[in-house]
């Protein structure tokens, strides 16, 4: 390899962390100082500990981030709402898990995507509204007591342009640049999505994550089983803990495991199926 690319490799990997800190450090230094937890941080009232995953159950059917399913978790009184953003083949953004479930939804055997205006003038299960994120801004207009909670989508920049309440979205992200950019962007409330891997969450990324105050965390089941011990001490310091399920549903479709955990390692869990403790 030409011995100039080689320098121009390493200069380039050692001023990008530089970059990143110039670029942050109003942010990351205003969230260092930051020692007032977020709002479902140890939240006393028990019915709002369970988040309606992809706009939650509706007529024992999950994941249809519909704009029905959305109205009824709403109106049973459900504080957080998750819902699943991906790309449409155009290049905007829809609520929906993936694209080969949207297609089994429509009765189809495909991955492929749909563009915006296919999505839109669809019905899933031939019963159920699809929704924009366009859509589920003017939810957030209609009903002002909810939170979204977003997952999947990483353009933390069209969220910010196209959903219009920063502080009522807690925005998943990932990566420790995507925090701090989402922060940036004046999101109240991003949490960093963890994964364990095979060892665990690796020791240099607790050392970043407790120098940069993160405030808030996501896991899924099978990192937190590996790692509770440390999610035990990030939420004794008053870290905001959220977990999510995994395809065996050991924890967060029971109810009674859920409440063994609240308070000592978590305040929100993602859920299928409940909707109340």
């Amino acid at each position: 390899m030409n011995k100039k690319i080689i320098i121009t490799f390493v200069a380039v990997l050692l001023l990008a962390p530089v970059s990143w800190l110039v670029l942050y450090a109003n942010t990351i230094l205003e969230n260092k100082s930051n020692s007032v937890p977020y709002p479902f941080y140890n939240d006393k009232l028990a019915s709002q500990h369970l988040v309606a995953h992809a706009g939650g159950w509706i007529d024992n059917r999950v994941y249809t981030n519909s704009r029905e399913a959305v109205e009824r978790s709403i109106k049973q009184g459900r504080k957080y709402i998750e819902i699943d953003m991906i790309e449409t083949s155009d290049g905007h953004y829809v609520a929906a898990h993936d694209w080969e479930l949207v297609n089994k939804m429509l009765g189809k055997e495909s991955s492929a995507p749909l563009s915006l205006n296919e999505f839109k003038n669809a019905k899933l299960y031939d019963k159920y509204t699809t929704m924009s994120v366009k859509d589920v801004a003017e939810l957030m207009e209609k009903y002002p007591d909810w939170y979204l909670l977003t997952d999947k989508i990483r353009d933390i920049d069209y969220l910010k342009e196209n959903l219009y309440y920063p502080d009522r979205i807690i925005v998943q992200t990932f990566g420790l640049l995507g925090y701090f950019k989402a922060l940036k962007l004046g999101f109240k409330y991003p949490v960093l999505r963890l994964k364990g891997g095979r060892r665990g969450i690796k020791e240099i990324y607790k050392l970043f994550m407790d120098w940069g105050n993160v405030k808030g965390v996501i896991l899924g089941e099978k990192s937190f089983n590996k790692n509770k011990d440390y999610i035990g001490k990030l939420h004794d310091k008053g870290v905001s803990v959220i977990l999510y399920g995994n395809p065996s549903f050991k924890i967060v479709e029971d109810s009674k495991a859920i409440n063994e955990l609240l308070y000592k390692y978590i305040d929100l869990v993602d859920s299928d199926t409940l909707s109340k403790l």
